[in-house]
């Protein structure tokens, strides 16, 4: 069962992480400009909890060993070196 969640972990694009890190940042920029604490926290927050989760879910992802490796391989080494 944990297997499945690593695999599905694994595929989860990166995209939408940095899309809510975004918002959590513009969140705390407009709460900054507009002097409102509420928002600043909120922000903030926001930042956070998406910085843990794309820890989290690299984390995920490299215990899993799915990840494709995008780094061309040199035909003269042996092909241990890539297991």
């Amino acid at each position: 069962m944990l297997h499945a969640a690593v695999i599905a972990a694994g595929e989860i694009p990166a995209a939408p992480v940095v899309g809510v890190m975004t918002f959590g940042l513009i969140m705390a920029l407009v709460g900054h400009i507009s002097r409102n604490n509420l928002l600043v926290g909120l922000g903030i927050g926001v930042l956070f909890l998406a910085t843990a989760a794309m820890v989290l879910l690299a984390y995920i992802d490299f215990q899993g060993g799915g990840s494709f490796d995008p780094r061309p391989k040199d035909p003269d080494l042996p092909p241990q070196v890539y297991d």
